[in-house]
């Protein structure tokens, strides 16, 4: 052992609690194994451990058994544990607002201190997605050092078991090396002790934080079997004089240095415990859906920041919001597909319930604005009701996002790029065939209009409305047609005028439809009712495609019996009814929306020109504030 004397390795455990929505959803109840963790660790006090908290975990074990506090209080206050801190709702601290972020941690250090907990001095990093902007914001909550993947250090050239000092605007911050690889180790306590004794071989002082999963550490605790558990038996073998490692806890490991490492880690973040190499807001914006997400949070953080005067209201929306910012909403690593549409769902209820705790009564007023919501450089227009919202992208000239504040839900999100309300098409007859089919994908795959960037042409605050106009050519003649579309917004809904011309020397032969997409799925067992009156007759949709002539309207009731949506044309149209599909195999529900298509026959000669007009009207049947 004479080699081995000279090495040092510290080694802390630790373990993220957390009880997540996902586990809200699947109604996990995770209460008897804390119970045996936290009363094994309780009664083996001279193990060491590091504590990580979601604020969702406190939240749950409130309501489920706050005993929990006064053991962890007991261990803290003899200092076997060190509570790190979070922020509240685990959201990608890279991501959200700086304000946000504050907010965030300093109501983790809040709530622990509500319980006689110490404010933490180190900070934990959901999915490690570190940037180096947000170093600062940590040292203003107090936080001096956090905890890094040690993966980052390697490819920043570091040494990968040291702290590194990190700086930003003449801030500084520790960084300490930390690894999920052992999180579900199988390994016993001799075969631990001799691998983790070739990370001492590399350099002479090394320390690492060591995460366990939540059943490897009740695993590793387990004094059931009248025998010494995993961690005492570990725990004897580094207390012997020869050992060459020693537990500690994080900030240990930091007053026990003087001399560190200086360092610049770029944007990282591990997801399915590989490095991503880019920025989080990077991974963001490959993924349309998910970046409306974001928009639609940024937006609203910058309504609940306008807030004045009014603390309770603030504070409120404020959670909300949080509670929207969630990493594991986003679900960048892809770990929870078959909740996808759950978790979106989840993200914008809270996010209209924050929007609407800002509309302050009597100082609210309808409005319709133009702004760039999404953050893709071009402007959009926003409707905003008391109980409707509408957005209108300039891409397509389509509804982008439909939110009805009684459901507080987003009625356009199908998780699909392609989808909206009012996206307009020109198609031959054989297209039309095809859609009849069920293969709507296939037909539209060379789009008129739907594509194209349309000019907004008049844009009346007072009046509510919007004309836009767009060109294209159809098909293989390359014929000219133009295509004028006026929003004409109300209480109820919104009016959409259609006057298409032809504007090529020749005769045009083809079908203007109309496609709206709508966000109604079956709930459990129960089916979204779709009635449709054609040719004087009132019939039932059913759940797979369907053709009906001479359409007078058609009316949609969503299962949750929340909101009803009524279609209406100026005159008999024919009308496809179809069922969008997740592109998730293993998804809940394999239907995440309806595709309703209105259409019409259009001959029309050179510089001739059809109009034609559809009523949207959105009825919600229940509100309030459902949480």
């Amino acid at each position: 052992m004479e080699k081995n004397s000279k090495k040092k390795l510290e080694i802390c455990f630790a373990v993220h609690a957390d009880y997540n929505v996902i586990d809200e959803f699947s109604k996990e109840d995770y209460t008897q194994d804390y119970k045996d963790f936290f009363s094994n660790l309780y009664s083996s006090p001279s193990i060491p451990f590091t504590l990580v908290f979601s604020g969702r975990f406190l939240e749950w074990i409130q309501r489920k058994n706050p005993s929990f506090f006064d053991v962890i209080y007991e261990m803290h206050n003899r200092k076997q544990v060190e509570i790190l801190g979070n922020a509240f709702y685990e959201p990608f601290i890279s991501m959200i607002p700086s304000s946000d972020l504050i907010g965030q941690i300093e109501y983790m250090t809040d709530t622990l201190r509500k319980h006689s907990y110490k404010r933490p001095r180190g900070m934990y990093l959901p999915y490690f997605a570190w940037n180096p902007n947000v170093l600062s914001n940590l040292q203003k909550c107090g936080m001096e050092y956090c905890l890094l993947d040690s993966r980052f250090f390697i490819k920043a050239g570091l040494n990968a078991f040291a702290p590194v000092c990190m700086e930003d605007g003449g801030k500084i911050l520790f960084g300490i090396p930390s690894t999920y690889e052992f999180e579900n180790t199988d390994l016993q306590p001799a075969a631990f002790y001799d691998f983790l004794c070739n990370y001492a071989s590399v350099v002479t002082e090394t320390s690492v934080v060591v995460f366990l999963s939540r059943e490897t550490a009740v695993r590793f605790l387990d004094k059931s079997k009248d025998k010494k558990s995993w961690m005492e038996e570990f725990f004897e073998r580094v207390s012997s004089p020869d050992s060459v490692i020693s537990l500690t806890h994080t900030g240990q490991i930091l007053k026990n240095k003087r001399i560190y490492q200086k360092g610049f880690i770029s944007s990282n973040a591990i997801f399915s415990n590989q490095l991503v190499n880019t920025s989080v807001k990077q991974l963001l914006a490959n993924k349309p859906n998910v970046y409306a997400m974001y928009a639609k949070m940024i937006y609203v953080h910058s309504l609940v920041n306008q807030v004045r005067g009014d603390k309770a209201r603030k504070n409120n929306s404020s959670l909300d919001l949080w509670k929207a910012e969630s990493g594991i909403l986003f679900n960048l690593d892809c770990k929870h597909k078959k909740y996808n549409r759950d978790l979106r769902q989840y993200c914008y209820r809270n996010l209209l319930l924050a929007e609407k705790q800002t509309r302050i009564p009597g100082v609210f007023a309808d409005s319709l604005t133009s702004l760039d919501f999404d953050l893709d450089g071009v402007k959009e227009f926003i409707s905003q009701r008391e109980h409707l919202n509408m957005y209108i992208h300039a891409m397509g000239g389509k509804i982008f996002e439909m939110d009805v504040f009684s459901a507080y839900k987003n009625y356009a999100d199908i998780c699909s790029e392609e989808t909206g309300l009012f996206v307009d098409h020109l198609i031959s007859s054989d297209e039309l065939e095809i859609i009849k089919k069920g293969d709507f994908k296939t037909a539209v795959a060379k789009p008129v209009f739907c594509e194209n960037l349309y000019q907004d042409v008049k844009f009346d605050r007072v009046k509510f409305e919007l004309l836009m106009k767009t060109e294209g050519s159809f098909r293989s003649f390359n014929q000219l047609v133009s295509l004028r579309k006026q929003y004409s917004f109300n209480d109820q809904g919104v009016q959409v005028q259609y006057i298409l011309k032809n504007e090529s020397p020749f005769n045009l032969s083809a079908y203007f439809m109309v496609e709206i997409d709508l966000s109604v799925s079956p709930v459990e067992k129960k089916l979204p009712n779709v009635s449709v009156y054609a040719d004087d007759q009132k019939y039932e949709a059913s759940q797979e495609k369907n053709t009906f002539s001479k359409v007078s309207w058609i009316q949609i009731n969503e299962p949750e019996g929340k909101t009803v949506f009524t279609i209406e044309s100026n005159e008999a149209a024919e009308c496809i009814i179809l069922p969008i599909y997740e592109k998730i195999p293993e998804a809940k529900n394999p239907i995440m929306g309806i595709r309703n298509l209105f259409f019409w026959k259009v001959d029309l000669n050179s510089g001739f020109e059809t109009e034609k007009l559809l009523f949207f009207k959105v009825d919600a049947k229940k509100s309030g504030k459902e949480k």
